[in-house]
Parts: C-alpha cells; sequence; structure tokens
C-alpha cells in the first residue's frame, strides 16, 4: 500500500466524553471502516461502557455501536484519536505511552499548549493538530446528543500536510464527519480559540445554551469584546488570522450550535475542571506578555476559575 492510499486497520479513540464518543460511534458505524476501541481511564466505567450499546443521538437519526473499551487497546493500534479536554490531555498521553507504539496520534483539544504538553510526554510519537467544531452533548454515561456535524480541521502548525494527514482527513469524511486537511494549522488553531474563548465563559457564567450567547444583546456584546481582545492578542503575537471579525465569527457559530451546551458550562454544572487556562487564561498570559489590554479575558477567567474552585469543592 502507498502512503497516498494509506488506510486504518485499529483506530483507538481517547477519551468517553461527548466528542470521543461521537467520533468512536462515526468511526465504528462504517462495516469496511477500521476496528475502533475506545480508551478510558476509570477501569470500572470502561467495563460498564464495554458491556452495552453506545448512543449517538441526533435530529437526523439515532445511531448506536457495540465497542471494546478499555484501558489499553488488546491489538497494536495504527492511529490513535486524543478527544479529552485539554487540561487532561497530558495524562492521557502519558498514560498511552505503554502502548502506542508507532502508531500516530491526531490530536483535538480546544486552545493553546496542550499539543506541546503532548510532545513533551510522547516525544517519539508522530503528532497531528486537530481543530474540531463538533457540537456534542453528553446525555448519560455512554449517550451523546450531536447537536451539529460540523468541519474538523487537520494538519500541523507552521508546516504543510503530508500524506498522513490526508490519510486522517479521508477516514474522518467516509464516517460522516466532515473534514478538511489545512496548509497551516496555526491560524485555524487561533481562529477557533478566539471563539471559543468569546462563546464558552459566556454561556457558562449564564448558566445558557450557545443561542443564547448570540440573541442575549448583554451577552452578546461581552462575546464581542472578549472577541476583538482576543484577536488583538493574535496580532501582536505575529499569527495572522483570516480576514474577517473575531466577533462576528463568533457569534456565527453560537448561531449555528444553538441547542448545545458547551463544554465549560457541563464542566461547571458537574463540578469538574474547566479548560478556561487554555482558552481565555492562555490569551490573558499572552496579553500580559506583549502589553495588550484585555480586561474582559482577565475577568472571566478569574470568574470562571472562582466558579470552578467553589463546584470543585463543594
Amino acid at each position: 500500500m502507498t502512503e497516498a492510499s494509506r488506510t486504518f486497520q485499529h483506530v483507538a479513540v481517547i477519551g468517553p466524553g461527548a466528542i470521543g464518543l461521537c467520533v468512536a460511534i462515526r468511526l465504528a458505524q462504517r462495516t469496511d471502516g477500521p476496528h475502533v476501541t475506545l480508551i478510558d481511564r476509570d477501569a470500572d466505567r470502561a467495563l460498564r461502557l464495554g458491556g452495552r450499546d453506545l448512543w449517538l443521538r441526533s435530529d437526523a437519526g439515532d445511531l448506536k455501536a457495540r465497542l471494546p473499551v478499555a484501558l489499553a487497546p488488546a491489538t497494536p493500534t495504527d492511529l490513535v484519536i486524543l478527544a479529552t479536554k485539554a487540561h487532561q490531555a497530558a495524562a492521557a498521553a502519558r498514560a498511552a505511552a505503554a502502548w502506542i507504539g508507532q502508531a500516530p496520534l491526531v490530536t483535538l483539544q480546544n486552545g493553546l499548549g496542550a499539543a506541546g504538553e503532548m510532545a513533551q510526554v510522547l516525544p517519539d510519537t508522530h503528532i497531528l493538530v486537530g481543530v474540531t467544531y463538533q457540537a456534542a452533548n453528553r446525555v448519560a454515561e455512554g449517550e451523546v446528543y450531536h447537536a451539529a456535524n460540523v468541519s474538523t480541521h487537520v494538519g500541523y502548525e507552521g508546516r504543510a500536510p503530508d500524506a498522513l494527514a490526508e490519510a486522517v482527513v479521508r477516514l474522518f469524511r467516509r464516517a460522516g464527519l466532515p473534514a478538511r486537511l489545512e496548509p497551516d494549522m496555526t491560524p485555524v488553531v487561533w481562529w477557533k480559540l478566539v471563539v471559543n474563548a468569546a462563546i464558552n465563559p459566556v454561556a457558562a457564567l449564564a448558566g445558557v445554551r450557545n443561542g443564547a450567547v448570540a440573541e442575549r444583546p448583554t451577552l452578546a456584546a461581552l462575546a464581542r469584546r472578549l472577541a476583538d481582545e482576543g484577536q488583538a492578542v493574535a496580532r501582536a503575537v505575529g499569527v495572522r488570522l483570516p480576514e474577517g471579525s473575531a466577533a462576528e465569527s463568533a457569534l456565527e457559530t453560537a448561531r449555528a450550535t444553538a441547542e448545545n451546551r458547551c463544554s465549560m458550562l457541563q464542566d461547571l454544572e458537574a463540578g469538574r475542571a474547566t479548560e478556561i487556562d487554555y482558552l481565555n487564561g492562555a490569551l490573558v498570559a499572552l496579553a500580559n506578555a506583549h502589553d495588550v489590554p484585555a480586561p474582559a479575558n482577565r475577568a472571566v477567567t478569574a470568574l470562571v476559575r472562582l466558579l470552578s474552585d467553589v463546584a470543585c469543592n463543594s
């Protein structure tokens, strides 16, 4: 088989959360697709999930799959998709070091910093950068509502994609997951960062779905301010973002995923740690380093950290 026609026989998806389940179930639907193993760090939960149907609910119809779920794959894999939250990624990569072998790894984390942490933990692993706009909400253990089936972008930061990245894009597309190959993932990572940093803390602090961020004037005004500051930070650090307004893109994304309850809101409600330090917190750190005013991002970072501390310790 040539590199250009590469296919994958066994894919491990790390993380049984909303995005991990969405990707794993979709991949498993194809009868001519790869064998899929779902990797879970919780042995008891892995035992429960491995013995039942996993569900992907959507307005277009429900999908189900019964997959092996384990702490590690039973046989070697030729692709690993890491779909944990950003603050969980380094620990997940560290656990995968025992079994990943020569398999390449696709990151699907939000914000800045997680990919670099994984590269430090897995220095010999070929790491591809993925950015997904998939909107999925966990309904119950092993059950996800797929709110919007939107694009995943794949490539590398600072260099052109290769045949491996092309094969990953084909894999996603064949599973019914829209995907795009990117010439450079740096502006893509940053654009998603700025959009997420505008939507997620606003929705989380207000306790609303994404659509309300665009429709309520006070929430939309805050989201615009957060996005404008994020765009200014990107310019200061030399990242060339796509043409257009990040604020408008954030509000368009909020409308496109109107029924989605963002992960930061779900984490606060469940008393879990959030990704705030990889989103607005990362922007604030860079704003400080480059003397860029970012008062709105600083304020929401402090508020989300405070609520998260309260929720996690209650």
